[in-house]
């Protein structure tokens, strides 16, 4: 029976999809194989936008592209769906992940937050780890977010499962002679 059950928990993480999302769960299974997160592939599940308003004198964009917009001069850095990051950082629970080439500055944040069914998945939060904010500090500067979707989860490759050896021992149970 535990076997059956070992095996459908298996084939619910590794449906038609080939990234599955990161959770508290397999958090834990990653951890307890000792794999290196950051050799570990992960992107996104929704895309966002980051906006700061700049004055036109302002050269020092590192990333992104700069808009007009009503008479004002908006640096926009969007993150597309499914961009591939790796993580930079490990501080507690939380992750930080690069989806550019730059340094620790350029990184997300990503926090374990309850979603469906009691699952904790990975989520996009801020410096205090809160899930539910207006603005995020990027690159040393305040951003806009400005979600097409409500939130922004953490996905990783399901190939990453193909290296996860769970250890299974049964207990024999102890009775009284």
């Amino acid at each position: 029976m535990k076997k059956i059950l070992l095996i459908l928990s298996v084939l619910t993480l590794t449906g038609c999809s080939k990234n599955t999302y990161l959770t508290g769960t397999l958090m834990h299974q990653l951890q307890e194989n000792e794999l290196d997160l950051t050799r570990i592939q992960f992107y996104n599940d929704n895309p966002l936008y980051l906006e700061r308003e700049v004055p036109s004198s302002d050269a020092n964009i590192k990333s992104g592209k700069v808009i007009f917009r009503s008479g004002r001069y908006i640096n926009r850095i969007s993150l597309e769906t499914l961009t591939p990051g790796i993580m930079k950082k490990e501080v507690g629970n939380t992750l930080l992940v690069s989806f550019e080439k730059n340094t620790e500055e350029s990184s997300l944040r990503f926090a374990p937050v309850a979603g469906e069914k009691g699952e904790f998945f990975y989520q996009l939060v801020d410096a205090k780890d809160n899930s539910v904010f207006s603005r995020l500090d990027y690159e040393d500067n305040k951003y806009l977010v400005i979600y097409k979707k409500p939130r922004v989860r953490l996905m990783l490759s399901k190939s990453v499962l193909n290296n996860l050896k769970v250890k299974v021992r049964r207990m024999k149970g102890n009775k009284i002679k």
